[in-house]
């Protein structure tokens, strides 16, 4: 079991302000999340519902509140199992969210979710469809987050066509939990511990996943090669999942590279045929070295290996001006960080994050 008293030596997990930005450290300072409206997310599905069949799909908006907080409430109120309760994707407390929740319901039996009161949310439609959703079943989100405090609108403003040519592609540090713990967790895992409770030891995977990941997309920065071609590197069609490795880099592949047509990936580490091979091959596994204890441990726990792309280009970007607040609007593909946008624009202060650490 997962002794929380234990006192195992952890090895210095860097900050994401340590992690190489593609512009430069921006001057540019700002305050997110003053409110919870400040930080505004609406999911897309990747499908249009039926209108009919045995399953609820219910889009709710959530204020101050995480998604299993929802999902257990939903359970309550219709009487079944947390794990019943489906979604799309995690998304923050501190924001607003519309997201989707879903479960099987009876075609034939009513439902009164009309008069359901839960705390913090609200219930925005219903409607049926003919499968459960899955987890990851998004196209994008879409942003509207409100900066106060901006220290120059003008150079902040200037700096928003750079979006155009992408940004790198970070987990954000929500990802990581707070102070960080999420990565103590990891390192306690692979240290031999064991962790009981299934959505801890996920988190724990998870975050060690994209903890590697960053490192390696930081470097490929910090060394000029985020949108050049190695030996051996392997690429993912824009706008798909799928990828292919590249032997050789060419003119033409250095050209599909520039026009966003394809993209760089690096790995999400874990058991299975690593496609990557010559230079880009020996770049990650330097990169990773320090780390090669959570390397094998992820092999050992049987994560499936898989690589993911390094640079995310924000679609319909979008800014106004009042005083001195910026409004920022822009949609990402599912499963990238609106924070990893943010900070090749400004230095932020995440007032949400600052009171969380404060009450500790």
């Amino acid at each position: 079991m997962l002794n929380t008293e234990s006192a195992l030596s952890h090895p210095s997990f860097p900050a994401q302000a340590e992690l190489a930005y593609l512009h430069g450290q921006p001057h540019i300072r700002a305050a997110i999340r003053a409110a919870a409206a400040d930080f505004l997310v609406v999911e897309e599905l990747n499908f249009t519902p039926s209108g009919a069949g045995e399953h609820i799909l219910l889009q709710i908006e959530k204020t101050g509140q995480n998604t299993q907080f929802i999902a257990r409430e939903l359970a309550r109120l219709t009487g079944l199992r947390v794990r019943d309760i489906s979604y799309a994707g995690l998304k923050d407390r501190h924001a607003v969210t519309q997201q989707w929740f879903c479960f099987k319901w009876p075609i034939k039996q009513e439902l009164d979710w009309q008069t359901w009161q839960i705390e913090g949310a609200n219930i925005l439609q219903m409607v049926r469809h003919y499968r459960k959703l899955r987890l990851g079943a998004l196209k994008r989100n879409h942003f509207t987050l409100r900066l106060t405090q901006v220290s120059d609108i003008p150079a902040l403003m200037a700096k928003l066509p750079l979006l155009k040519a992408g940004v790198p592609n970070y987990y954000g540090e929500q990802r990581f939990g707070l102070a960080g713990g999420n990565l103590h967790l990891a390192e306690r895992l692979f240290q031999g511990e064991s962790i009981a409770d299934r959505q801890l030891r996920g988190l724990a995977l998870s975050a060690s996943r994209s903890f590697l990941f960053n490192q390696v997309l930081s470097a490929r920065i910090q060394k000029g090669h985020f949108q050049q071609l190695m030996a051996g590197d392997v690429v993912q069609l824009n706008g798909s999942g799928s990828i292919f490795p590249v032997t050789e880099p060419d003119a033409v592949l250095q050209q599909r590279l520039d026009s966003a047509d394809i993209h760089l990936t690096a790995p999400l580490c874990g058991e299975g045929k690593a496609l990557v091979s010559a230079d880009a091959a020996l770049f990650e596994q330097q990169v990773l070295a320090p780390w090669q204890h959570w390397v094998s441990g992820l092999e050992l726990l049987r994560v499936q290996v898989g690589r993911r792309a390094m640079r995310v280009i924000p679609e319909s970007v979008s800014a106004t001006v009042e005083a001195d607040t910026v409004t920022l609007q822009f949609a990402l593909p599912a499963g990238c960080f609106a924070t990893s946008v943010l900070r090749e624009l400004v230095s932020y202060r995440d007032i949400a994050r600052d009171l969380v650490q404060m009450e500790c």
